[in-house]
Order: C-alpha cells, then structure tokens, then sequence
C-alpha cells in the first residue's frame, strides 16, 4: 500500500536486531534493516512486518509465467517464517509465528488425503542442519498434523518434508554417533559423527516403513569434506560439533520403482537406494565413483534432487547444481540441471539447464549453500537462489527469463522457493479493520483499512456505518432499536491491504468480503473508528496519524 506519511514509514522500518540462528552458526546476532530487508506496514495488521516481494522481471503472456502464487520462508530476517505472495509481489499470507519460535524451511503445497495442504519444517537450528518437526497446515493456516522421525532416532531435520502419493511422509535427520576419527587425524579421543538419516513414515500412526543411514552404506572416506574445514563441516570433536561427513539434503521416492534417491552435499553424490534392502543401486557423482559417464556436464555439492521421469531404461532428473560450498568451486555459478540417465548405456547427458539471469547479476551467482529447482505444470523452471533471497522462473526452454524477484539482501535466506497455482483459502479467521478520522464532526473523510491475512477469493469490500454502537457483529438490516446501518460503498480489492474513502462520517464500521461473483464471504466485527485527541491533532494527516518518535 502507498503509505500517508513517511514519519509512520520510517517508524516501522528503523534497524532491528535479530538474534536468531544460521545454518552456518548459533547464537548471532544478526542486523536486519529497511535498507537491506524491506518491510510492508499494513494499519489494519499492525503486528505483521512481512518482507517485501520486490519483482523486478514479470512476463505475464501466455509463454510467460506460470499462473499461481510464490511460497517462501526467509529466516534471519524480521520476522521469519512462511509467507505466500502472488507474482505481482503482493502479500496473500503472513505465517510468521505458525511455526512458533523456530524457523519454517522448505514451505510448499503439499496434497493430504486428497486435498492441498501447506507443509514446511519447524526447525531449531544447528551446525547446518536442525532439530524439530513437520508440520501441516488445512486451508484455514490451522495445523491439523505434526510428524516426527522415528525408530529411536533424533528429531526430524530441515533439510526435506515430503509427502507421498501414498500419504506417507519422507523426512531427513543428522544422527549423531561417537566415531572412530583416527583417520581423520583426531586422535585424542573418541569423535562424532552425523550420519545422514531418512526414513519414510506412517503420517497418522508415525510408524516407521522405511529407515536408512548412510553410514551404514557410504564410508566416511567417501566425503569432500574434511574436518574443520567449512562452516557446516564441523570438528568432530564434540556433541556440539560432529563430523557432518554425508550433509543429507533430498529425498525423492520413484513412483515406478518405490526406490529412493537421496542427495549428499558432502560427497557431491546422489545415491539410487533399494527401498527391499537399503543397498545402494547406483550413485551418480562427477568422480570416478559414478556408475554412468557424465557426457557433457560435471556437479558438486548439490541440493533438491528430484525424480522426473523413469522407465526400465532411462530416468530423468534434476538437480539445483551448487557447483560450490562457499569454499571450493567446480564452476564460477550455480544452475538448475535437468540430466537424462541411459540405463542400459551407462551414460548421463545434461539435457538443459538454468542459471540465475545474467541482466541481474552478469555472469550469474555462485550460491553456496541451499537452493532448489522445480519443474512447473506448465514446463517452466522456478528455482530459489538461497542464501541470496531471489527466485526465478525461466520458460520452458531455459532461455527466457519470465519472472524475478528479490525479498532481501545480507543476512536473510531463504532455503527452497516454489511456485504453486491452485492454492484457494477463505480463511475460518474474520478480516481485520482500522479507520480513522481526524476528526469527529464530519469536516473530514473517514478512512478504512481492511485486511484478511490469507485469503485468495476475495474479489470486492463493502463497507457499512453505523452512527450508535451495535449491539453485534455481523451485518444485521439493523442495529440494535434505532440505529440503520448505511452502505458507505464499495471498492475491488487492491494488494493484502485496501484502504477505503467516506466522505461520510460514521463513528462504527465494518467490512465485507465479496468475491468475483458478488457473494459475501465473511463480514469483520463493528470497531470505532480513531479520530485524535484535540492534543494530538497537530501530529495527524487527513489519512492517519504520524507514529510517535523516540
């Protein structure tokens, strides 16, 4: 919204502090500001500083971007947590606190039993990965199921939250295990290890179908990264700081075979896992250890590994190629990678790939931790750019550019992006409201504001007064004895907040939210509008009042 004032403005956006968490390291504080995370301020939410979506390349023809909404979840920002946004970068939900005190990773529609959901991890972070649970959300934002990892071992990791087409959920942990670090140079003592985890899991029952460990399978000499050698590799010397040998960062399941492929950063390394036996099928890695040629293309350090297609000969997939861990590189930039496997040939061939736009940043970025590539419905590729808080969206070719947008810069990340048409809510919540008139006499318009955090259908608002407080929410024909309720008028919706003009003074309102075929869809609750003390007036405009200075 266009904002009366810049005295309310620059109230809202003065620096902040964020203590919270990295990936990379605990317990630091954090500076955020207006210059380097922008926030929206809306009156009639006052509580909510969500980031601003800043698009700065939109192609809505129809070649150009897929339809639907952006679903992000910056931490070490203001306010982190899950947040949706339509492609024009206006705010359709503010999530922050449904994952409570911990961060919200990897926010996506999800389908559970039959129906779109809203699933995300709510983690307590830790030396690159995190300690916490699954969580899904119905279409009202109220969580309806948490899912933890099971079998004895620890609590659930960030790094992937998937269900299945069966209702099933794949999920990833860091176990933590004393080891034998002898061959790493550690010889003081005993040393720990997090071993990669992933199991498949009864959603309803939290029943463990399937669990597998990758030392079991994948030895420690396997690994690129030493330790002490990164900021998520840790020591080995300590509980507080194991040897994250493997770094587990995708689970994707075939639904031709019921087999697993697993993603490891650390051995840049994405393993086929038997889902009868655990037993590792084949591996694919740039090294001398993959089991087909890599014909035209190399990777490292890779996240999101996803199964395409496959059938007894051939298997497509992807992978967001990191080419990068912050502290060696194979490539000067990351790219999202579509890789087509022969079976029976032995071969991988890159069939297209994708980087971030070169009009932004010439020569693209190189992205050292995070990030993701999703294949749309539509063909297009939308990928999140991690630690650098952008997604993107190229055309099907992977040539065009159709969509871009940034939502901070320094210290906010973001670890997957997605876009996803067919999300639709009318949220069990009623909107939210705030007026104001500089004064009560009439002498000045009344001003509305009206919000309702998560609704997709709302075409239209209507607007009513009253000049005696009701007796009731609601829009009744009448309130209470005497007073009539008067239509003021109506206005289309204009971004998550739209503001209102009456020429008319009437100290009670209220909002209606009306779709696109002219059906009332939830009413507010009758407030009393603000108009300013005699001694405040001087520091009011005709739209609103300036925040009050320190």
């Amino acid at each position: 919204m266009v904002f009366p004032n810049a005295f309310l403005r620059l109230f809202y956006w003065i620096v902040v502090l964020c203590s919270t968490v990295t990936f990379a390291q605990q317990n630091q504080a954090l500076p955020t500001s207006n210059a380097t995370a922008p926030t929206s301020v809306f009156f009639s939410r006052p509580e909510l500083t969500p980031p601003i979506l800043n698009v700065t390349i939109s192609d809505s023809n129809s070649s150009g971007h897929a339809p639907g909404y952006v679903f992000i979840a910056p931490y070490q920002a203001l306010q982190s947590g899950p947040y949706i946004y339509d492609k024009q970068g206006n705010l359709i939900w503010d999530g922050w606190g449904a994952s409570g005190p911990s961060n919200a990773h990897n926010f996506h529609v999800c389908n559970w039993q039959g129906q779109p959901h809203l699933c995300f991890s709510s983690e307590n972070q830790l030396l690159g990965y995190g300690r916490g649970q699954a969580v899904i959300l119905d279409s009202n934002y109220k969580t309806i199921q948490s899912v933890q990892i099971g079998a004895g071992q620890t609590q659930a990791d960030m790094h992937e939250f998937q269900l299945t087409d069966n209702g099933t959920a794949l999920m990833t942990a860091y176990d933590l295990l004393p080891w034998d670090l002898s061959a790493q140079g550690i010889t003081s003592g005993i040393g720990y290890i997090t071993s990669g985890v992933f199991q498949e899991i009864n959603v309803t029952s939290g029943e463990v179908l399937f669990s597998w460990s990758s030392i079991d399978h994948v030895p420690i000499s396997s690994s690129y990264v030493k330790p002490n050698s990164t900021d998520t590799s840790g020591n080995g010397l300590s509980v507080a700081t194991p040897y994250d040998y493997f770094h587990i960062n995708a689970i994707d399941k075939s639904t031709t075979t019921g087999n697993y492929l697993v993603s490891s950063r650390h051995t840049s390394t994405l393993y086929y896992i038997s889902s009868s036996d655990g037993s590792i099928i084949w591996r694919l890695t740039s090294s001398s250890l993959s089991n087909f040629t890599l014909t035209n293309f190399n990777f490292s350090f890779q996240h999101d590994g996803r199964l395409i297609s496959e059938n007894s000969t051939h298997i497509t997939l992807s992978i967001f190629d990191n080419a990068s861990d912050g502290y060696n590189q194979t490539s000067s930039y990351s790219s999202g990678k579509f890789i087509a496997i022969d079976l029976l040939a032995g071969t991988a061939t890159l069939t297209s790939s994708v980087s971030f736009p070169d009009s932004i940043v010439e020569g693209g970025l190189l992205v050292g931790s995070q990030g993701n590539t999703q294949l749309l419905s539509n063909s297009n590729i939308f990928n999140g750019w991690g630690p650098y808080a952008w997604a993107t969206e190229h055309d099907s070719s992977g040539t065009h550019v159709v969509w871009a947008a940034n939502f901070a810069q320094g210290v906010t990340m973001n670890y997957r992006a997605f876009s996803f048409d067919g999300w639709n809510s009318t949220p069990a919540d009623s909107p939210a409201m705030w007026a104001y008139a500089k004064t009560a006499d009439g002498s000045y318009p009344l001003y509305v504001y009206v919000s309702w955090n998560g609704a997709t259908e709302v075409a239209s608002w209507s607007f009513y007064g009253s000049m005696v407080a009701p007796n009731k929410a609601g829009y009744p024909n009448t309130v209470g004895d005497t007073a009539q309720v008067v239509l003021l008028g109506s206005v289309d919706k204009t971004g998550f907040e739209t503001m209102f003009e009456s020429p008319e003074m009437y100290p009670y309102v209220l909002a209606q939210a009306v779709d696109g075929k002219g059906t009332a869809l939830r009413n507010s609750t009758w407030i009393q509008a603000f108009v300013p003390s005699e001694a405040l007036t001087g520091a009011c405009g005709n739209t609103s009042c300036n925040a009050a200075m320190q």
